[in-house]
């Protein structure tokens, strides 16, 4: 998906997304959602559903039918986001107080608005959001795992995390009994790339096979985007792959 707007504060943003169900897994419980909120501001969202096939899809899809519900001149982004991602969350309760053998459904989310220049986010889980400024290379949210603390605690290695037996273990997710979002904001600047991975691709690629990617010479950032999945493929596809990518740029250069 590409898409593009021009806002008020003269940004021109170049938008893709790329999901691929993997070379192991039946169903992709992945989601992704972009969309245009009028001329001046845009939606970027990516969700990863955990609890197994049908129930996992359907957990991803509740936290983007609830994002469908997310208002264009929001006066407040980060509560409004925050707010949809309570209220999906309390939709996937009770879809399992409906259904027990929906027990463990749930889902990863990581949304942002840009408008007027700024990025605001909300984040639950291990999706990731990453900003690649001046050739720098920067995660912008922290997973909410029990193998981060590890990272935090300093006793295993970002590298490592990676591939630990436990990396899958999330601390909150939309669905959790007590699911409590993090928000935040970043200011966005001419030249910024925004990137936005499931763990399917970080758990795959370093994050210097991330750089590689990203600032690939003469590339479209639709090249940019496949090479990303194909490259998850190429570790084996074991996960769900799902990418999705903004470019800031000036339109007067364009």
């Amino acid at each position: 998906m590409r898409g593009g707007y021009m806002s008020k504060t003269s940004f021109d943003i170049e938008t893709v997304a790329l999901t691929h169900r993997g070379l192991v897994r039946e169903v992709n419980e992945d989601r992704y959602y972009v969309k245009r909120l009028g001329t001046d501001a845009m939606l970027l969202a990516m969700m990863d559903g955990m609890g197994g096939g049908p129930a996992g899809s359907a957990a991803a899809e509740t936290m983007r039918e609830a994002l469908r519900e997310y208002p264009p001149r929001a006066s407040d982004p980060e509560k409004t986001l925050c707010d949809l991602v309570v209220a999906a969350s309390e939709a996937i309760l009770g879809m399992v107080r409906n259904n027990p053998a929906l027990e463990g459904m749930g889902t990863t989310a990581t949304a942002t608005h840009l408008v007027n220049g700024v990025a605001h986010w909300v984040h639950v889980g291990d999706t990731r959001f990453y900003l690649l400024r001046c050739g720098e290379l920067s995660q912008v949210t922290t997973d909410q795992t029990l193998v981060q603390v590890l990272v935090e605690e300093g006793r295993i290695s970002g590298d490592e995390a990676r591939t630990h037996p436990y990396n899958h273990l999330l601390d909150q997710c939309v669905g959790c009994p007590m699911c409590e979002p993090v928000t935040g904001s970043l200011r966005i600047e001419h030249g910024d790339l925004l990137l936005y991975t499931t763990d399917g691709l970080h758990d795959a690629l370093s994050e210097d096979d991330f750089r590689e990617i990203m600032i690939a010479p003469h590339a479209s950032l639709e090249d940019k985007a496949a090479a990303f999945i194909q490259a998850g493929l190429g570790t084996g596809g074991k996960d769900n792959l799902t990418v999705v990518m903004a470019a800031i740029s000036d339109p007067a250069k364009i």
